[in-house]
């Protein structure tokens, strides 16, 4: 039994891998790599292959729909695109669907394009985001690939990100490489903690209505008292008769919506926040 299951497990895995001509044709039907906003469709989804490391499906700000990442770095890269305010749209795993070109310029960096071994069909190279910046009221169209600096040490891993700046020299867009030194794991945890919380949500106890009124009670003790935040949520959680948490999650909503800015570089907001912590409150959303 143990054999059998081993068997489909590798068959799994191979039918996975492989790459057909039909494959091609089947994701091109699928509208993969098409579409911005909420209608994208990425071309690798996270089903599609054996996971290489920790991969994600997060619901996103922006789209409105959930994203694909495939490792740590670029879950953190996310979260980074997903705070700025400039970013209007964030595409992961977004292909490099002209092969003619792609292909012309790995003949003439005089490099072997990469291909299915087995079927030989060109495999389609993929940029882990494009994302679209307002830029002087204009949407502008930047593509980031995410890479650790130890794997920028690889000839081969050198080649591919070669190949992708050429390929986006031709077609005139901004091409880019982050790595873990451009990205603060305190920053992206900071919006991590507080992604969840985006979109308010009633309670078995407290309506929309009630809890921007709440939110407008938090804000005044926030800008009161000298205190830890979790205190000060704790605190209103029984004042008010709140489900244990409430407040809580209601500070971490103002917070994704910027109406409440504490330092997000320099320490986990997660871990007993101060209220002298906080930098600014916005008080007329509500009000």
């Amino acid at each position: 039994m143990d054999a059998i299951l081993s068997l489909q497990f590798t068959v799994m895995v191979k039918s996975r891998r492989e790459w057909t001509q039909a494959k091609f044709e089947r994701y091109l039907q699928e509208d993969r790599g098409q579409g911005i906003g909420k209608n994208y469709v990425p071309w690798i989804k996270i089903q599609d292959f054996p996971s290489q490391g920790r991969s994600h499906r997060i619901p996103g700000w922006k789209t409105g729909r959930i994203h694909h990442l495939l490792s740590d770095q670029e879950k953190r890269t996310f979260y980074l695109f997903e705070w700025s305010d400039a970013v209007i749209d964030i595409r992961e795993q977004y292909p490099l669907l002209d092969l003619e070109l792609a292909m012309s310029l790995a003949d003439e960096m005089n490099i072997k394009y990469p291909e299915d071994q087995e079927h030989h069909i060109p495999y389609v190279l993929t940029t882990d985001f494009m994302i679209t910046i307002e830029r002087e009221e204009q949407a502008v169209q930047v593509a980031r690939t995410v890479k650790s600096t130890k794997e920028l040490e690889k000839k081969r891993t050198v080649e591919k990100l070669e190949l992708e700046r050429r390929y986006y020299l031709a077609k005139n867009i901004d091409w880019g490489i982050i790595t873990e030194k451009g990205i603060s794991r305190i920053f992206a945890s900071n919006v991590e903690w507080v992604h969840p919380n985006y979109h308010l949500e009633s309670t078995a106890n407290a309506d929309l209505v009630e809890l921007r009124r709440i939110a407008i009670t938090l804000k005044e003790k926030l800008s009161r008292d000298n205190t830890t935040v979790t205190k000060i949520t704790a605190s209103l959680d029984k004042e008010m008769n709140l489900e244990t948490g409430t407040a809580l999650s209601l500070f971490k909503h103002l917070v994704a919506r910027k109406e409440i800015i504490p330092d997000m570089f320099n320490s986990k907001i997660s871990s007993n926040l101060s209220t002298q912590s906080i930098q600014k409150i916005v008080w007329d959303s509500y009000e």
